[in-house]
């Protein structure tokens, strides 16, 4: 049978034959997000957050053609994929780093997991090894508010010289992730060019959120709540520009 006959009782389409190209794959998940949901039907401003969350799921990210950027969410869930190059890496890194600061603002914590292979990625499809192995990654492994590099990501970043280096942060279990904080980490105000984005705003906002989960959350949350506290304090508060978060022990 040839590859345009039918099989199984239907043709192939043949517009997804070959379509697999290596790529890097993030696949990340907003915590909480069936109590943020729940939550809404209660109170108008849990109403508002929730909205605000998904306009920024929708908004934050944007796609390019030519680096094969592409974004698809549903749910509670996002894929960002790119194509198998350094600049494709960088984008995705991006990518993660602008959409996890940004929901950080309404207090929305984001964990996911990135792998490199094959996968197919349009606006009507996403699948592929990559996928699969970027969803178990965050799944499985990824416990805290982190988005977790698999080792051949972590690899590929490492090769591609310093500047890709800033990317990275380290968990107390050794594994690479995502540095989300990191411009919070590199923020200067005595350097800060015209034009800079002040953050400190922003970081109020965000040591405000994680204080407030430190008081009010329990079990497995407030162990993310304490994790990402030390994240903070070792990578932001230790830079002597926003000061560090207290308490919660």
């Amino acid at each position: 049978m040839s590859a345009d006959e039918s099989y199984g009782g239907g043709a192939i389409d043949q517009s997804v034959v070959g379509e697999y190209e290596d790529r890097y794959v993030a696949f990340l998940d907003l915590l909480g997000f069936t109590a943020l949901v729940e939550a809404a039907e209660r109170e108008p401003n849990e109403r508002a957050r929730l909205r605000e969350s998904l306009r920024l799921m929708r908004d934050t990210l944007g796609e390019h053609p030519g680096l094969g950027l592409r974004h698809t969410y549903f749910s509670d869930c996002i894929v960002i994929s790119a194509r198998r190059i350094p600049e494709g890496l960088w984008e995705v890194f991006h990518s993660i780093e602008v959409l996890t600061f940004n929901l950080l603002s309404c207090d929305v914590l984001v964990r996911g997991g990135v792998a490199a292979g094959a996968a197919h990625h349009t606006k009507d499809f996403v699948y592929g090894t990559a996928v699969v192995r970027a969803h178990s990654l965050e799944s499985n492994s990824a416990i805290h508010p982190l988005t977790l590099l698999a080792p051949e990501v972590l690899a590929d970043a490492k090769s591609n010289g310093p500047n890709f280096l800033r990317w990275l942060a380290r968990d107390s279990a050794e594994r690479y992730f995502v540095h989300y904080l990191l411009r919070f980490a590199e923020y200067r105000r005595e350097s800060a060019l015209p034009g800079t984005i002040m953050l400190d705003d922003a970081a109020e906002m965000v040591m405000h959120n994680i204080a407030q989960r430190l008081h009010t959350d329990g079990g497995s949350v407030l162990c993310k709540a304490r994790w990402l506290q030390s994240y903070w304090n070792r990578a932001v508060g230790s830079q002597g520009v926003f000061r560090a978060i207290e308490g919660g022990e």
